[in-house]
């Protein structure tokens, strides 16, 4: 996974010549149009592996022309970014591609759209409609931003406040009837491929989907790490605190009820659920429950369970994870079934509400509804989140450990401590262009070189090629070699 390592300064100064300012006007008939889908926890990280797949013939560390375009408007630079729940669930990256995006792509203008709706197995599932899978999970629709150039139309505005990329808001979305694509010129009708926090065969058991990888495309593990939490809205946040003994001043909340405005989480102040209480909550016993059971001072009162889709790899993740669903369904037994759909909508017991979310972004908006009217709510985010601008969450500790302890939420899973993490896997669709493949390889591979790429939430494993004892803070000690139901190992 380690990337070329001829030299990047005079490779990108061949092609500094061909760069543009990639607004919607300079999107022509020339322009190479990709569209991935898929996982939605790790937004982020694949917005900032774009970035590294993009043009930089200064070397200065950023890319020359990329501009960004995002679903919604929103109100402030800190929820201008894709993954942030204000912005929508869809966005377009158009920059013009560097030599890490291989030779297909390099030096031409690339229009990227990338849409992170439904979840991981949505990366699959236009292929499987396409292949002929008959399964109620597997569906010919699929959205993605609308066109982004010009000549289409488009409604997208440029923001007024900064941003770390030129961006524009108020794009729109649009649903698409999946077919091959006429061009790669063209505006795409079918993704070539996406990440996927979790791989195929988890996400076939877990839907009873009947064709093969090998009927639709190709997968690769990406030796690329990431961590889940458990996320609670501030007033649940502020009651297990009190409920714990954390009761120090300098662990106090800023506000109170509704009004709370931000939580120390500092780890000596960040409350604990154990793994235990909260595969009680949605492995099929939800019933009894309510929010006492994380907080002993909220007997009888009504709880949240913010979970994802059947489709979504962060749900398969949570469910191997807590439930270890499917990965103990065979002779042996020892999977605890899901509570609440595993597909849509939301299961209410008389403590205990739980909604299926399509994305990591409802998950937050969600939460952050909940600690705005002064209610406890719940569920399993990526450590690539963090909450900024109008969002209201925060991360517990899990099983007695911080997954936050440090700035990029991942310190304790790299040293083994913590144990909720998997790896993700890139994608490419049989029917993918060469300039499709060409992007997702050179995606994973910019995703797990950690002297390439360093983000928040994900770390590479031993497997990539890199060692933990070169880079402590961004390789793991472990791995589970590509395979969610195994142990972590080292």
């Amino acid at each position: 996974m380690k990337i070329r390592s001829i030299s990047l300064a005079a490779a990108l100064a061949c092609v500094a010549s061909s760069s543009f300012a990639l607004t919607p006007a300079q999107i022509d008939a020339s322009t190479v149009q990709l569209w991935i889908n898929g996982a939605t926890a790790p937004t982020a990280s694949v917005y900032g592996g774009i970035r590294k797949l993009c043009v930089d013939a200064n070397s200065n560390g950023a890319p020359d022309d990329l501009h960004v375009y995002l679903e919604k408007s929103v109100t402030t630079a800190a929820d201008a970014a894709p993954g942030k729940s204000a912005a929508g669930k869809f966005a377009a990256y158009a920059c013009t591609m560097g030599p890490a995006a291989g030779a297909d792509l390099e030096g031409k203008k690339t229009v990227v759209y990338h849409t992170f709706d439904v979840g991981s197995f949505e990366a699959y599932t236009p292929h499987l409609f396409l292949a002929g899978e008959a399964n109620p999970n597997v569906s010919g629709s699929v959205k993605r931003l609308k066109n982004i150039a010009a000549t289409t139309g488009n409604t997208c505005a440029l923001t007024a406040f900064a941003t770390q990329d030129p961006t524009y808001l108020a794009c729109g979305s649009l649903a698409v009837t999946v077919a091959p694509n006429a061009s790669v010129n063209a505006v795409p009708t079918l993704p070539v491929g996406g990440v996927s926090d979790t791989e195929y065969t988890l996400n076939q058991l877990n839907l009873g989907v009947i064709k093969s990888l090998a009927d639709i495309g190709s997968e690769v593990s990406t030796n690329v790490a990431q961590g889940f939490g458990l996320a609670v809205s501030f007033p649940l946040y502020v009651a297990m605190q009190q409920s714990q003994g954390i009761t120090s001043p300098a662990c106090a909340a800023t506000g109170s009820g509704a009004g709370i405005t931000a939580v120390n989480t500092t780890p000596a102040c960040q409350p604990n659920v154990s793994r235990q209480k909260y595969s009680s909550l949605v492995g099929g016993g939800a019933a009894d429950k309510d929010a006492g059971l994380l907080a002993s001072t909220l007997v009888g009162l009504p709880l949240q369970v913010e979970r994802r889709v059947g489709t979504s790899g962060t749900q398969s993740s949570s469910n191997a994870f807590f439930l270890n669903t499917p990965c103990a369904t065979g002779q042996a037994g020892g999977a605890l079934s899901v509570d609440g759909s595993n597909l849509v909508g939301s299961t209410v017991y008389p403590g205990v509400t739980i909604r299926s979310n399509n994305g990591s972004g409802d998950v937050k908006a969600n939460i952050t509804a909940a600690s705005n009217a002064n209610a406890y709510a719940i569920g399993v985010l990526s450590l690539e989140n963090a909450a900024a601008g109008t969002e209201k969450f925060a991360f517990t500790k899990l099983n007695s450990v911080s997954p936050t302890a440090d700035a990029k939420q991942r310190q304790t899973a790299i040293d083994g401590d913590y144990e909720f993490w998997y790896e993700l896997v890139a994608f490419t669709a049989a029917t993918a262009p060469a300039e499709g493949a060409g992007l997702l390889t050179g995606l994973a591979t910019v995703l797990g070189d950690p002297s390439v790429t360093d983000l928040r939430g994900l770390f590479a494993t031993p497997l990539s090629g890199f060692a933990n004892v070169d880079f402590p803070t961004q390789v793991s000690k472990g791995f589970k070699a590509g395979n969610a139901c195994s142990v972590s190992t080292q």
